[in-house]
């Protein structure tokens, strides 16, 4: 209930704000709203690790907190409205009368906001629940490096071809990436599911091998931090290095309490390699056999209702 109140509190900071934040132009503003959700995201891991739920809740909640969130996804089009900028609520209340005032869309519009933190829970839920549930099966250091490569390789295969946002607009792979906060004007792009993932996974396989808690967090949010700041456009636009700064943050900070031997970090590393290998092959592959879809509005073409 203390994670659900956090979340909550955050989307209704954020929401009425977001259309001036879309004018923001310093990167360190830039990436508030990004940096805001994966530090939420380790405050709600720390609550979720501190209750010591058992493996089957930790598995079937975040199974039916995806499917909740697979559920709300079907009416994504209708709340978000596409090529609507109405700039004032007076604006909004009108495009809701020329719509019909009761018909469907209308309503969705009304009720997007609500439909919109919905779908926010239930993905952050799902990725705290899961991820925690990744970390109960991680029995030694190699396996949380292993964890971590395989970290990167996905996020590199998520953000290197954009995966998200490539796929039509009906395609549940558009679900990897959190639907809010919006990439509105300047802002950088909300966190992938992925991230907040591993980053559970690592602070509760951090937790059960005994490594210092203050000092993973620390080190995942800083290496987070720092590559968010790298993928922000025009310029350097390396979205696909966020995980990369993850683990150096992670292994930072767990490092004086990192035994490993040779041996199982390069087992890791191959497991690593050959999860990019497999990704990169279907993103080719995927390329090939389909044509890339028409792109969608932009964000300065698309606003959300507050």
């Amino acid at each position: 209930m203390i994670a659900l109140c956090l979340a909550t509190l955050l989307y209704a900071l954020w929401m009425p704000r977001l259309e001036g934040a879309a004018a923001w132009t310093a990167k360190e503003l830039r990436i508030l709203p990004r940096m805001s959700v994966f530090v939420l995201g380790a405050l709600m891991a720390l609550i979720v690790q501190g209750a010591r739920p058992g493996r089957l809740f930790l598995l079937a909640g975040g199974l039916l907190a995806a499917a909740a969130g697979a559920w709300w996804f079907q009416w994504a089009e209708l709340w978000e409205l596409p090529a609507v900028v109405p700039p004032s609520a007076a604006d909004a209340a009108s495009t809701v009368e020329a719509a019909g005032g009761s018909t469907p869309r209308a309503i969705m519009f009304q009720a997007g906001p609500v439909l919109q933190w919905l779908r926010f829970e239930a993905a952050l839920f799902s990725a705290i629940l899961l991820g925690t549930w990744l970390g109960r099966w991680v029995q030694s250091a190699s396996q949380l490096i292993s964890v971590l490569l395989c970290a990167i390789a996905g996020d590199v295969w998520l953000n290197a071809f954009h995966v998200p946002e490539s796929v039509g607009p009906d395609n549940l792979l558009r679900m990897l990436r959190l639907s809010w906060p919006p990439a509105l004007g300047h802002l950088g792009l909300s966190p992938a599911i992925t991230d907040l993932l591993f980053l559970s996974a690592t602070m509760e396989a951090a937790r059960r091998l005994g490594f210092h808690a203050l000092s993973v967090v620390l080190g995942a949010v800083s290496g987070y931090c720092a590559g968010s700041f790298l993928g922000l456009d025009p310029w350097p636009s390396w979205p696909a290095l966020s995980m990369v700064m993850f683990t150096s943050g992670v292994l930072v900070g767990c490092w004086p309490d990192l035994k490993c031997r040779a041996r199982d970090v390069g087992k890791a590393l191959l497991l690593g390699a050959a999860l990019m290998g497999a990704l990169l092959a279907i993103a080719l592959l995927q390329r090939t056999l389909a044509p890339r879809p028409e792109p969608r509005p932009g964000p300065a073409q698309r606003r959300f209702v507050t």
